[in-house]
């Protein structure tokens, strides 16, 4: 086969054909993958958040929304807010609670935590430039309540959460299921125990540091409120869930003026709306206006029943017979 000759200037010039070829090839596909990852598709729009159910005046909250379809996506931090529950950077997850974890989320996955239960989003969350961000739906689908989207009036509709809901008692016996860690269902057995035993064990964790979201005590060796009434009553054969949401659908309910030692003491945190009484700790009463919890620092520490924390409280529940 007769050989081409080829010229140095031909080289140079093939050379740089093919590097402009290579280079525009190149930042194609770059611009391609940016598209579908970066907030660059993303504009910048205004809201009002709303109580469902409340004539409160919303608050206007910054969004982000979709050019193409329109899709709207929401800072979390911003829809719990009302709620008055706070976001907390844990490990490989955001965490969402007062003092404990109410709800878990991570970045880019769909599976999530609402209370003890692992729930599926319909869309995965987002995080962008540093804060995570929800569409509508799967903040319905972690929140476990109604949020409509209006997007002629830009209003986003949240339902309060209201666990005062628990007016019945909810004597559960072995028979009846609650849901468990990872989604699972378990029995929730009351069993036979002294109070004055599960009172007298729980003032042994006294000064015991505070960490939201604990690791098990025998590992970290602190607590939060619900990680604390958990450890204290699986002494004595009680397993109780882990968020103090899920312990609060257990139980026997009682209300202030006729709780004994060793009842749980559930509380809401004060949020905007007074519609919103989400369960957000929980505490155990010692007797005489008194009652054991962990809340920040010192620690596990011994708390009079004063007014801001009656003003605060949702219902007792007894977890012995």
């Amino acid at each position: 086969m007769p050989t081409i000759p080829f010229s140095a200037q031909s080289y140079v010039l093939l050379a740089a054909a093919c590097g402009a070829l290579l280079f525009v090839s190149g930042c194609g596909a770059a611009d391609a993958e940016r598209s579908r990852t970066s907030p660059v598709a993303l504009a910048k729009r205004s809201a009002r958040i709303m109580a469902a159910d409340s004539a409160i005046p919303s608050r206007r909250i910054p969004i982000l929304e979709e050019k193409l379809n329109g899709r709207v996506w929401i800072p979390l931090d911003e829809a719990v807010a009302p709620m008055g529950l706070r976001l907390h950077e844990t490990k490989d997850r955001v965490a969402v609670g007062d003092s404990d974890a109410a709800y878990s989320v991570r970045a880019s996955s769909k599976e999530a935590m609402s209370g003890d239960t692992k729930i599926t989003l319909p869309d995965a969350p987002r995080k962008i430039n540093g804060e995570l961000y929800l569409t509508p739906r799967a903040l319905a689908s972690l929140l476990q309540t109604e949020v409509k989207w209006d997007n002629q009036t830009s209003d986003l509709h949240i339902r309060m959460l209201d666990d005062s809901y628990h007016t019945k008692q909810m004597l559960i016996r072995e028979s009846e299921l609650a849901s468990g860690p990872g989604g699972g269902f378990k029995p929730f057995v009351q069993v036979d125990i002294d109070p004055q035993d599960v009172v007298r064990y729980a003032k042994t964790f006294l000064g015991t540091p505070y960490e939201f979201d604990a690791d098990f005590y025998n590992k970290s060796h602190r607590f939060d409120c619900s990680s604390f009434t958990k450890y204290v009553y699986s002494r004595f054969g009680v397993d109780l869930p882990r968020s103090s949401r899920a312990q609060s659908a257990m139980g026997t309910r009682v209300e202030l003026g006729d709780l004994q030692p060793a009842d749980l003491m559930f509380f809401y945190t004060p949020g905007r709306y007074d519609s919103n009484k989400v369960v957000g700790h929980v505490g155990m009463y010692l007797g005489m206006g008194k009652f054991i919890q962990t809340y920040g620092d010192p620690g596990v520490v011994i708390t009079d029943l004063n007014g801001y924390w009656k003003g605060r409280f949702l219902f007792g529940k007894r977890m012995g017979r």
